[in-house]
């Protein structure tokens, strides 16, 4: 408004001042048409709202609710259980209660923002505030129905296998992390970093180098400072500011890649007060890429460490477009709902979240309540997905270096060098890559993380997603079972009697039954342990093992262990109990009744044992999970 007047006057400062603009900037200032009364009216009724939404946000740590008679905050049921006043289900049974009323005073103003918002997008033609916001607040060159069919693919694709993904992760541990503290946090993060970008780019060298020789960075650690890391531009230089409050750890050094992501784009492109700022979902690609692609050097930056900072990096990012998804499909459908009630919000909540595996699909719960932790659910509306497009851009780029990693490179440092009034999809065209929104993407990005990522290290042969594979990890865990090679398990392979009475020996070692000094059985030692314990008689060692002789022999090794195995069922559910050996059936209906032996579906769908069927690695290594865990 203030420009269209400028420039509407007759005088010098018009005259600079249009010589400073295109005819498409000049006739979106001078057609400006100043808000209506009513429009300033929901604006003013928006903003006060945000103001009680802050309000609240600022206190609810500390508002206490009775229960069971005794007042709690969350921030005081928090300090009783980690000073072990309070056991894990009475802090998760408080820790509900409280989000659920903590839910009904956030969601009394989210539903009044919801109306309000409403009626803006209505002044302006929308049927609702999402597709309002989507076009008008970030000018998105996708779609309300594109990003409809965005999600659906993430669910269908990514959140298969991805939970899978996080219950394997290693965590890291930081006392073996290869460099000194000080090298990941503060200024060093620059000397530290600095060579390997030289080897990504020079540009990337050149405008992290600039800002590290010019000091336009905050990074040293104080107590008043924010807990964030950001980048700006400031202006009157025209160049990039890091800032970040440390906290000591490496994720300082990971923080760093991530920001000089940003600071690498804010240093070549350069922004007058005029310039269209770069798109919101485009400028996330930037740092998020970067981060992806420095993944080719964790293992001289992390060390032993490498893969377990590698897969918090991959999974914080698949994350960040599951996360995004959900609570932007809630917010679409708050804003989509006719008169829509806190208690619809609360179990639409829950029903994505059981669809995006956020928990589990046989959870009891028909609401949940914590959807109003999020701010940008109150201050910046439809905002969210935004962190799940730029997070499937950058993996767009890491999928890609999956097979050419240096290709990868030059797309990712072709699509940084792109103007900031390009548009998302957009961007990617421009560098001849496809939309990063495509169902088509989300299913091959699912297949090159089941194909790269999700494998049971140190085999190439396993998958995380694989029935066996929670057997073959702990058996490699605890050193029962070797692999046929350094890199392969052959989960299909058969197992000899030998193999089998050896890893039998490993285990009696663990439960204190066998001591093998120093180092773990042999084939021969694990043999003769277990002819001198009475699994065996040396004889047929070389022969393969059926599934009711493994049960048998299983029997006998609970009753070294002191198990007493009382049976009160019989196998008739099972389609060939009449093939079960005489000698055997006592052995298998112990296994199937603790759980330790499942039937399995033949040809034509009938429920069978397979007692017969000789055990393959895989299956032993899952029966042996089984057989721990009874």
């Amino acid at each position: 408004g203030v420009v269209r007047d400028v420039l509407l006057l007759d005088n010098a400062c018009s005259e600079v001042l249009s010589s400073r603009l295109s005819k498409k900037q000049l006739a979106n200032y001078l057609y400006y048409v100043d808000m209506t009364d009513e429009e300033r009216a929901l604006n003013s009724r928006e903003q006060e709202l945000i103001a009680d939404y802050r309000s609240l946000a600022a206190s609810s740590r500390d508002i206490a609710f009775e229960y069971n008679g005794v007042e709690y905050s969350d921030k005081s049921a928090e300090a009783a259980y980690y000073s072990d006043k309070i056991d894990y289900d009475t802090y998760t049974a408080i820790s509900r209660y409280i989000s659920s009323q903590l839910n009904a005073r956030f969601g009394e103003i989210y539903l009044e923002m919801i109306s309000v918002r409403n009626q803006i997008a209505a002044l302006h033609d929308y049927s609702n505030y999402a597709e309002y916001a989507y076009a008008e607040v970030y000018h998105r060159d996708y779609t309300v129905k594109d990003i409809e069919a965005f999600s659906t693919a993430v669910k269908k694709e990514l959140c298969t296998h991805f939970w899978t993904y996080v219950y394997y992760m290693d965590s890291v541990d930081e006392n073996a992390l290869p460099l000194a503290a000080s090298k990941y946090t503060g200024s060093n993060v620059f000397p530290t970093l600095l060579p390997y970008f030289a080897q990504l780019s020079d540009e990337l060298y050149e405008s992290a180098s600039y800002i590290y020789e010019h000091g336009s960075y905050d990074l040293d650690p104080y107590s008043r400072k924010a807990g964030t890391s950001y980048t700006r531009t400031i202006s009157y230089y025209n160049m990039p500011f890091y800032f970040n409050n440390p906290t000591g750890t490496y994720s300082d050094l990971t923080t760093a890649i991530h920001e000089l992501g940003h600071a690498n784009n804010a240093y070549w492109s350069g922004h007058d007060w005029n310039d269209p700022s770069t798109d919101v979902d485009t400028a996330e690609v930037h740092s998020q890429g970067l981060e992806l692609l420095m993944l080719k050097f964790y293992p001289e930056l992390f060390g032993t460490q490498a893969d377990a900072v590698a897969q918090s990096t991959i999974a914080n990012t698949i994350y960040s477009v599951i996360q995004g998804c959900i609570h932007d499909e809630l917010q679409r459908y708050a804003y989509s709902t006719p008169n829509v009630t806190l208690k619809q919000i609360n179990e639409f909540y829950c029903k994505i979240m059981k669809e995006y595996g956020r928990v589990e699909k046989d959870d009891p719960r028909t609401e949940m309540y914590g959807w109003y932790e999020v701010p940008h659910t109150f201050q910046s509306p439809m905002y969210y997905i935004s962190y799940a497009t730029s997070a499937a851009g950058a993996l767009m780029f890491w999928e890609e270096s999956q097979e050419d990693y240096f290709a990868a490179v030059d797309h990712y440092l072709a699509f940084v060098a792109q103007p900031g009034n390009v548009s998302f999809q957009d961007s990617f065209k421009g560098v001849n890559l496809d939309s990063p929104l495509s169902p088509e993407y989300i299913q091959k990005l699912d297949k090159t993380m089941r194909e790269k990522v999700m494998v049971l290290k140190p085999f190439e042969d396993v998958y995380m997603y694989n029935w066996y594979a929670m057997g073959v990890y702990v058996a490699n865990y605890y050193g029962l079972m070797n692999g046929t090679s350094e890199t392969t398990y052959s989960p299909k392979q058969n197992l000899t009697k030998a193999q089998i009475l050896t890893v039998l020996a490993r285990l009696a070692n663990l439960y204190g039954l066998a001591d093998s000094g120093d180092s773990v059985f042999t084939l021969e030692q694990g043999v003769a342990w277990a002819v001198e314990a009475g699994l065996a008689d040396g004889d047929n060692l070389k022969d393969p093992v059926t599934r009711e002789e493994f049960a048998v022999l299983m029997c006998d090794f609970a009753k070294l262990l002191g198990a007493e195995l009382e049976i009160s069922t019989d196998l008739s559910d099972f389609g060939d109990a009449d093939k079960v050996s005489e000698d055997a059936v006592d052995a298998m209906t112990w296994m199937v009744e603790n759980g330790i032996l499942a039937g399995a579906a033949d040809m034509e769908g009938n429920v069978i044992l397979d007692p017969q069927g000789v055990i393959t690695r895989g299956q032993f290594a899952t029966l042996l999970y089984r057989f721990i865990m009874a």
